[in-house]
């Protein structure tokens, strides 16, 4: 399974370049430095930065961390294997879709890694089914671990003012460029005409106006920082019409259509959330657990060394 995994053959152990030993398996530098290649380029897509702006002594502290990570991530596929967990090509594929638009996306990223193109897509689909194994393989033990309900209950007691939902208004608008033009909307408006049929055929924000001059829900932000808008938002009755009320877009028309005041989510909403956090806090320890259990061995002062 493992060396299915690792893409190659298990090296003889003890060889020169022997970097990781787990059982009868040995990792070449060379295969962890590959391996490396692909995950650093997939981290930077997926954060959006490009590792060709970064420094070379940023891109080697990386490198000399990977080690550790490619060691544990060995002996959590070595216990997948073990509870005979997979992850189909189907799954794969669809991983890689949400990241390229199409194959030749894909070639371009890896395009500079050194490693030769006919290996490039097969150890790219095999980084990533890596990536969903120990995905699986995790959300398998945090099922297992079995946290007291006492537990949730004080980390509820503790918490529960932080997983409160803040105040939130929804609100339609009509935005116009001078307040004459806000004041005769709002006399209309109160005569009885159509909000969302005068936002639609008025207003300047043309991507609420198409909405109806729906601007959907948005928290409360501390007074301090409220600008005029806000605050009128905050302190309009719901139902009420409000303005003209000026900003740095123009003038405008609104009116607080729901609002829903800050709430303090009960013991049996939160539960769940609060039992998975807890369970979260007790993964490392599983994790090293099976670490300190498997016998790995790293040898980071050959990793460390110029690749020749």
């Amino acid at each position: 399974m493992l060396a299915a995994v690792l893409g190659g053959p298990a090296w003889a152990a003890g060889g020169s370049d022997v970097v990781i030993e787990l059982g009868d398996t040995a990792v070449t530098r060379a295969q962890v430095d590959q391996s490396f290649q692909i995950a650093a380029r997939l981290l930077a897509l997926r954060q959006g930065v490009s590792l060709a702006d970064q420094d070379s002594s940023v891109i080697e502290k990386l490198r000399i961390q990977y080690l550790d990570k490619y060691a544990t991530e060995l002996v959590l596929l070595q216990e997948a294997a073990r509870r005979q967990l997979d992850v189909s090509d189907e799954q794969v594929d669809a991983s890689l879709g949400e990241l390229f638009a199409d194959e030749a996306a894909e070639t371009a990223m890896l395009a500079d890694t050194g490693i030769a193109a006919t290996a490039r897509r097969e150890q790219l689909r095999g980084v990533v089914r890596n990536e969903k194994l120990v995905e699986l393989l995790t959300e398998h033990m945090l099922q297992e671990i079995r946290i007291p309900p006492g537990d949730v209950i004080t980390m509820h007691h503790d918490v529960k003012y932080a997983l409160a939902t803040p105040e939130e208004a929804c609100v339609r608008h009509i935005q116009t460029e001078t307040v004459e033009a806000a004041a005769e909307i709002l006399a209309r408006l109160k005569k009885g005409e159509d909000f969302a049929a005068l936002a639609s055929a008025r207003s300047s924000d043309e991507a609420s106006a198409a909405r109806g001059g729906d601007l959907g829900c948005f928290e409360r932000k501390a007074s301090a920082t409220n600008t005029a808008f806000e605050k009128a938002v905050f302190t309009a009755r719901e139902g009420e019409l409000v303005g003209p009320v000026e900003s740095q877009f123009g003038y405008h028309v609104l009116v607080v259509y729901e609002r829903r005041e800050p709430r303090e989510p009960t013991l049996n909403e939160a539960y769940a959330q609060i039992e998975r956090e807890l369970a979260m806090e007790q993964l490392p320890q599983r994790i090293k657990a099976l670490l300190d259990n498997s016998g790995i061995r790293t040898y980071p002062e050959k990793f460390s060394a110029a690749t020749e």
